[in-house]
């Protein structure tokens, strides 16, 4: 397995960005979907209108992303199938068969242990729960800012600004000069305006 620094060293040598996942993914196992799914619903609990990762099929969209074990290694997500669910595997084994509050604190230790580690599996989670376009339906319906989100990873900005921009035109005045005595700071700009 690499580490953490010899992987941003890989992933920078030449690997391209994946966008649209890989087409020919091999689908994951059983016990590896569960896990992935219980993972998701683990960060992501499913509630308040919130669908779970089982009905979305995240595991399947997931299956797309992590990078094939005979491919090379990709700018992201940085993990390779077999390398991700091994990494599941020791630090939160058995994590589809706990109890909720038992995985919460599988994955509460997973994070002390191992913070970097931790913090890339979250946002790979995250990337593949809030880029499906189910939820990305349900934050442009339900969020108060929702309806400009485009999903992952915003490459076209959002439809309306709160500028506007391009409406002041700038000074036709060229090479002016404010003497340095002039420059007040606020205290004595209010003192001498009052």
């Amino acid at each position: 397995m690499l580490s953490n620094s010899e992987r941003s060293s890989a992933a920078r040598s030449g690997s391209r960005m994946m966008h649209g996942g890989y087409a020919s993914a091999r689908p994951l196992t059983r016990t590896q979907s569960d896990s992935f799914n219980a993972l998701v619903d683990t960060f992501i609990p499913a509630e308040d209108g919130w669908p779970p990762a089982d009905e979305l099929s995240l595991a399947e969209l997931a299956a797309q992303y992590l990078v094939p074990d005979d491919a090379d290694l990709s700018l992201y997500p940085n993990f390779r199938v077999s390398e991700f669910f091994a990494l599941l595997d020791e630090r939160v084994p058995g994590l589809a068969d706990l109890a909720p509050a038992e995985r919460v604190a599988a994955v509460s230790n997973f994070e002390d242990e191992d913070a970097t580690t931790f913090r890339r599996v979250l946002d790979f989670v995250y990337y593949v729960y809030y880029g499906h376009s189910d939820v990305v339906e349900l934050i442009r319906q339900r969020t108060r800012y929702g309806k400009d989100f485009h999903g992952r990873p915003q490459p076209i900005g959002y439809d309306a600004v709160l500028e506007n921009w391009g409406t002041r035109r700038p000074s036709p005045d060229r090479g002016t000069f404010i003497p340095t005595n002039a420059v007040l700071r606020a205290p004595q700009a209010r003192k001498a305006g009052a």
